[in-house]
C-alpha cells in the first residue's frame, strides 16, 4: 500500500470518527439548552423545541410574553455562539395595537433619560413595535428596549434606532446646532424645557432636523439656523402644528349621515 493510499485511509477514517462525535456534541448541547429552560420556569409558561445542529441553536415552538423570547435566546447563548430564535409571541390576554403604543411610548417618551438628542418614533402593527428615530448612545439604543419588556401584548420589536454620530466634530456640531436653535428669540422659549419641540441628529457632519412648530415661518427659519453652521448638509423634517392636524383628520373614516 502507497503512502498516499495510507493517508486517504486515515483521513477515512478520521472522518468517520468525527461526524458520530459532532452528532453526540450537538446533542448534549440541546439538552443543557433544554435543561436551562426548564430551570428558568419555561415548562410552566411556554412550549419550547430545541435542535442544534453544527453548533448552532435552533428555537421554535410559543412563549406567553416578549420578554421570554428574549430570555430563551439569552439563556441558549450560554452554550452556543449562533441561536436562530423562531419562538412567536401567543399573549394570554391580546391588546389592540393602540393600547400597546400608548404604554410604549410613556415607556419611551416618559423616561427621565430621553433628552433633547433623543428622537424616537413608535408604530405598532399586529403587536409588533417598530422604533425609528435616533438615541444619543448605544447604550441607550439597548436599554429603551429592555425597557419594552415590561409591556404586555408586544409581540416582537424591530428595533432601527440609530445612534448620533460620536466624533468630536459630530458632537460639537450638534452642540452648536442645538444652541443656535434655542438662542434664537423665536424658540428662546423652548431653551428650558426638558422635551423641547425641535430635535438634533448628526452623523458625519450631517444634520438632520425633526419636530413640531406652530409657524411656517419657524420651521423654515430653524432650517436657516442650521445652514448657518460647518454642517456638511441640513434635512429639515420639522413639521408645521397645522399640516400634521390636517394629516389625521383626512385620516379619519367618514361620519355616516
Amino acid at each position: 500500500m502507497t503512502a498516499r493510499s495510507r493517508a486517504a485511509l486515515l483521513l477515512a477514517a478520521l472522518a468517520a470518527c468525527t461526524t458520530p462525535a459532532l452528532a453526540a456534541s450537538d446533542a448534549q448541547l440541546a439538552r443543557r439548552i433544554e435543561e436551562r429552560l426548564l430551570k428558568a420556569g419555561f415548562a410552566q409558561k411556554a412550549d419550547v423545541k430545541v435542535d442544534v445542529e453544527d453548533g448552532i441553536a435552533r428555537l421554535t415552538g410559543f412563549v406567553l410574553r416578549w420578554p421570554d423570547v428574549r430570555e430563551a435566546d439569552r439563556l441558549a447563548r450560554k452554550e452556543v455562539k449562533s441561536v436562530v430564535n423562531l419562538l412567536r409571541v401567543v399573549p394570554e390576554t391580546p391588546r389592540s395595537d393602540k393600547d400597546v403604543r400608548v404604554d410604549v411610548e410613556r415607556a419611551v417618551l416618559r423616561w427621565e433619560r430621553y433628552g433633547p438628542f433623543d428622537a424616537v418614533g413608535v408604530d405598532v402593527r399586529d403587536g409588533v413595535v417598530s422604533l425609528g428615530g435616533w438615541v444619543e448612545s448605544p447604550w441607550k439604543r439597548s436599554q429603551i428596549e429592555e425597557r419594552l419588556t415590561r409591556v404586555d401584548g408586544i409581540r416582537d420589536v424591530i428595533n432601527n434606532l440609530r445612534v448620533q454620530g460620536f466624533s468630536q466634530n459630530d458632537v460639537s456640531l450638534r452642540s452648536e446646532v442645538f444652541t443656535k436653535i434655542y438662542a434664537d428669540p423665536l424658540f428662546e422659549r423652548y431653551a428650558n424645557l426638558a422635551d423641547p419641540p425641535i430635535r438634533v441628529f448628526v452623523d458625519r457632519g450631517r444634520v438632520t432636523l425633526v419636530g413640531l412648530v406652530s409657524s411656517r415661518l419657524e420651521q423654515v427659519a430653524v432650517g436657516h439656523i442650521a445652514r448657518g453652521t460647518l454642517a456638511f448638509s441640513v434635512t429639515n423634517l420639522v413639521e408645521v402644528e397645522s399640516d400634521v392636524d390636517k394629516k389625521k383628520e383626512k385620516k379619519q373614516p367618514p361620519v355616516e349621515s
